[in-house]
């Protein structure tokens, strides 16, 4: 199973990003838009795991979950992996106090090395993905777009949990399926 832990986010928070979206949308970069339903947080990327390492997984982030209590997470501005000048990935940033989402996805990566995986070695940067630019030739008028929506915010929620979800690739895009919930 190709597998990955995330927050969810609540439906009124993805109304507003899907509202950013579609005015992105139809700025005429080739990219492919990740659909509302799909919108997530990622944690920590896993990639394929054995059912025997997908359990202990769950296991093992169960128990980290229960020692972590909920906290607010803030959904606001946007911006571009690497940098405006290669835009490769297109977000909308997410932040919480006291570093608690870096927490997460500590938590998250201690239970990725517990069952044999490698260490992420890409910085944690907490945010929604919008899209992945394919072109980024035809991305100017986005990148315009994108400094003009410098202070989107799409308002906070309360992180109740972590999920742990199975992605299977289709010819139509990505499909989530979630494996197992850990409420904080």
């Amino acid at each position: 199973m190709r597998a990955f832990a995330a927050i969810e986010i609540p439906e009124t928070i993805k109304d507003a990003i899907a509202s950013l979206s579609r005015r992105l949308q139809g700025l005429g970069a080739r990219a492919s838009w990740v659909h509302r339903e799909n919108m997530h947080l990622t944690l920590r990327f896993f990639g394929d795991l054995a059912e025997e390492q997908s359990i202990r997984l769950g296991n093992i982030l169960a128990d980290t979950c229960r020692e972590i209590r909920p906290f607010p997470i803030c959904v606001q501005g946007i911006g571009v992996f690497p940098n405006a000048r290669k835009p490769a990935v297109i977000w909308v940033g997410a932040e919480a106090p006291d570093g608690c989402l870096i927490r997460m996805n500590a938590a998250a990566e201690d239970a990725a090395r517990a069952i044999g995986l490698p260490p992420d070695d890409k910085p944690f940067h907490p945010h929604i993905t919008l899209a992945r630019i394919r072109d980024a030739r035809t991305a100017q008028s986005l990148m315009e777009a994108i400094e003009h929506e410098a202070s989107f915010d799409a308002g906070a929620f309360e992180s109740v949990g972590m999920t742990l979800f199975s992605s299977e690739l289709t010819p139509k895009g990505p499909v989530y399926r979630v494996v197992r919930e850990f409420p904080l």
